[in-house]
């Protein structure tokens, strides 16, 4: 390779180094998981939506989002912060019986459990012989209270989220009869800086993927 061949391949590979890196897109989930099993002949209009933070600001954000874009697409949905408000003077974590009560006091056929994870906390699902991953992870099946208070103690600390930390959106979808996990689907890495932009765009995205399986009827 003669000198000249060798500088413009040197100068080619630095400039692809110092390429700005496009960021994750928000409009396609990073994984996804069905219950193939489960959701045969299920479908469900009513979801009660919980997002768990202790930022209350993206709290109302992610909630609101997600509720304006299901009603608008036909669909019933009812925030958690409506009837399980969050208090800052006396944060405690709602009991089982107040978490099933007010789902079923909403009439809502369906339970929708969203967390902010920080990046490293990304959760792989082992329902079974099936399983999708992102590496590290940690590792989570059951019910939807029984995944809201394994995360409730974590999450709820006002040091958790940290707008110099990034996050995953962890959401799972349960049969509110059953309490059985129907769907789950984890967000692309985001920054909390970019909140408003991610929580419009994955809002939309997760309404098609449910509409995709027919998990949803109008």
């Amino acid at each position: 390779m003669n000198r000249i061949l060798l500088l413009v391949l040197v100068a080619f590979l630095l400039s692809e180094c110092n390429a700005p890196q496009k960021s994750a897109s928000t409009k396609a989930p990073a994984a996804v998981w069905v219950n193939k099993e489960k959701i045969q002949g299920k479908t469900f209009h009513k979801v009660f939506i919980v997002v768990m933070t202790a930022d209350i600001e993206a709290r109302n954000r992610l909630e609101n989002d997600l509720v304006t874009v299901a009603i608008a697409s036909g669909y019933e949905a009812v925030k958690s912060l409506e009837l399980l408000p969050m208090s800052l003077d006396n944060p405690r974590k709602p009991t089982k019986d107040e978490v099933v009560g007010k789902v079923k006091e909403s009439g809502s056929d369906a339970v929708f459990v969203a967390t902010l994870l920080r990046k490293e906390e990304a959760i792989r699902y082992v329902p079974g012989t099936r399983a999708y991953s992102m590496t590290p992870y940690y590792s989570w099946s059951g019910s939807y209270y029984g995944f809201y208070n394994n995360y409730y103690e974590s999450v709820s600390q006002p040091a958790y989220y940290d707008h110099d930390k990034q996050f995953f959106m962890q959401s799972n979808l349960y049969d509110a009869a059953s309490e059985e996990l129907m769907w789950s689907v984890q967000s692309a890495v985001f920054n909390p800086a970019d909140l408003p932009k991610f929580s419009k765009d994955y809002t939309e995205t997760l309404l098609k993927e449910l509409e995709k399986i027919k998990l949803m009827r109008k």
